[in-house]
């Protein structure tokens, strides 16, 4: 089991002005260790990113603080977007973690938003990059820990990507809380029961009257 977190980032900086920063972020083991290790990361990333630093030299600075900090051996994996509402822009960086689903509308398919780069704490200088898409109207973002694809049913079958995209699919006109809803539904029917790992969601729609999120 691991410890998960989701947060949203202040950005002061011109670059970023009308910008929502976020993160979703998994940490290694388990128990109150694994909580501390969270908390620890957690505040220096949100510090790493409060001059308004994109997302991949943020994840560099804030790494090389977690290793330097952190005696535990844990190491935490981050999805860090930073997203303009007004143009549906997202400029992410993706260290080790799952990569999140962009569900397209317009096509009803899911592509993968993945950039190189490891998992933070594992070394203390490590090379990050990042990438940029549009989320374009009625698009969907699904940023998701993996206690979401490996739960399992009574027949030790993992839940997966495939059920995952095609519950977006078949919740594409819903909205965003609509969606993390059903999902949650949908894991407790799958597993007949507890669910084993920790759940954690991040889901954006956009909205396409008035060029908004969800």
């Amino acid at each position: 089991m691991r410890r998960e977190t989701e947060s949203p980032l202040p950005h002061q900086a011109a670059e970023t002005e009308h910008a929502l920063g976020f993160v979703i972020a998994d940490v290694s083991d388990k128990g109150v260790p694994a909580a501390m290790f969270m908390a620890l990361s957690r505040s220096l990333v949100r510090a790493s990113a409060l001059d308004g630093s994109s997302p991949a030299p943020s994840l560099v600075r804030a790494n090389r603080w977690i290793t330097r900090d952190s005696e535990s051996g844990m190491f935490v994996t981050i999805f860090y977007g930073i997203l303009h509402p007004e143009t549906g822009t997202l400029r992410f960086c993706c260290a080790g973690h799952n990569p999140p689903l962009l569900f397209r509308a317009r096509n009803r398919t899911a592509i993968e938003l993945k950039s190189a780069g490891i998992a933070l704490g594992v070394l203390e200088e490590v090379t990050l990059s990042e990438d940029e898409v549009v989320i374009e109207p009625d698009d969907i973002l699904f940023c998701y820990t993996d206690g979401v694809t490996e739960a399992l049913n009574p027949a030790g079958e993992a839940f997966g990507i495939e059920r995952l995209v095609a519950l977006i699919d078949e919740q594409r006109t819903a909205t965003a809380a609509e969606i993390s809803a059903a999902l949650t539904s949908t894991l407790q029917n799958f597993c007949d029961g507890p669910i084993f790992d920790d759940v954690t969601l991040v889901v954006i729609k956009r909205v396409a009257q008035g060029e908004s999120m969800a």
